[in-house]
């Protein structure tokens, strides 16, 4: 009898400390994603006449995505984080970035007041840097169909800091080895600085206006190369791309308009390729369903005939908050010396030929969970 009202009192004590540690010990995960499919079509392509397709890598508003995120909550205003989210192709239902199962982020870390510190496969502070003014984001028709850079800014084994003061938002990341899989083949982890990359952010955001500051440096190795490389640059020991962005937005009542310019120097063996990439973009709301969003982009580059200019227009029809009706139509304009394609849907971009201008069509659906 005595053991047994012993076990009874060690349970009474034990229940408060139990419910108190599961009430501080508070953990969320949620499952989300995007689904964004369409079929483009292009005027004129090398070699080929006109091409119809489905794109691959992106669609009509944002890439198709499958995630999980959650939050642990620690005490003292500390949590424990977390995101694993992959890529997807609707087309064929195949993982994205290389195939990797979690391509778009994968890391943990710790979060407070102070901030946040992660590690993993993690964005670079030049994606948080253009959201906001660049308006059309990563679609089909957007900036990344003059730098492939631009939807591709994430980095392997990054170790990455952010924080919000106020209206004031700071950003640093460092990795040792930037990414090992093709195209960029480039491993690093190895003792030397190659393949390191390193970026960071200063931003100022309001519900009216904001202005960002950011820089992202990758380093390159022998036999690895960089996204949107210009052609005929040697990347090796020593080879670097910096890209330092400057952009902007602010509110015209319920009209959005964005702005900024991406320099890019990339040194390469026995040469360095600058370009500044400047863009401007508007989102206008027709009504509470209709929205219309238009960018322009101009690429000057410091070889010669290597310029080019992009416009692109997406009309969006909201059937709820989550799924709208889209169409977009793209044009590019090319110097003589290049060939960009209007169409940044899939890995190989469908140019039109060198000095050749291409116009795109694309009709999509687009939903997110």
């Amino acid at each position: 009898m005595q053991r047994k009202n012993l076990w009874k009192g060690c349970a009474a004590g034990l229940a408060p400390l139990l419910l108190a540690t599961a009430a501080q010990a508070q953990s969320q995960v949620q499952v989300y994603g995007m689904v964004d499919a369409g079929v483009e079509h292009l005027n004129r392509v090398a070699g080929g006449g006109s091409l119809t397709r489905m794109p691959t890598v992106t669609a009509g508003v944002m890439p198709s995505r499958l995630g999980f995120r959650g939050t642990e909550t620690l005490g003292n205003g500390l949590k424990a984080v977390f995101t694993l989210e992959m890529g997807m192709a609707l087309d064929t239902g195949a993982m994205q970035q290389s195939g990797r199962g979690f391509g778009r982020q994968a890391y943990v870390g710790l979060a407070g007041d102070w901030g946040s510190l992660t590690l993993g496969r993690q964005y670079t502070m030049g994606l948080y840097a253009m959201m906001g003014s660049d308006l059309m984001g990563p679609a089909v028709f957007g900036l990344g169909s003059l730098n492939a850079y631009i939807p591709n800014q994430r980095l392997d084994n990054a170790v990455a800091y952010r924080g919000k003061f106020g209206n004031w938002e700071l950003g640093a990341a460092y990795s040792a080895g930037r990414d090992s899989l093709a195209p960029s083949n480039c491993a690093g982890e190895n003792g030397s600085s190659s393949c390191d990359a390193y970026s960071a952010m200063v931003k100022y955001a309001t519900p009216t206006w904001g202005v960002t500051l950011a820089h992202d440096r990758l380093k390159g190795g022998p036999g690895s190369s960089f996204f949107g490389q210009p052609a005929g640059l040697t990347i090796g020991d020593g080879s670097r791309d910096d890209h330092t962005y400057l952009t902007g937005y602010f509110m015209l009542d319920k009209t959005r308009v964005g702005a900024g310019v991406l320099h890019r120097s990339l040194k390469a063996v026995g040469e360095t390729y600058r370009s500044n990439q400047y863009y401007v973009a508007v989102s206008h709301p027709i009504s509470q369903q209709v929205v219309v969003d238009a960018t322009y982009t101009y690429l000057d580059a410091n070889r010669k005939q290597a310029d080019a200019h992009l416009v692109s227009l997406r009309g969006n029809y909201h059937l709820s908050k989550r799924t709208r009706l889209y169409a977009l139509l793209g044009h590019v304009r090319n110097d003589d010396q290049v060939g960009y394609s209007v169409s940044g849907g899939t890995a190989a971009p469908a140019s039109p030929g060198l000095g050749k201008s291409q116009t795109g069509v694309m009709v999509g659906l687009f939903h997110s969970f």
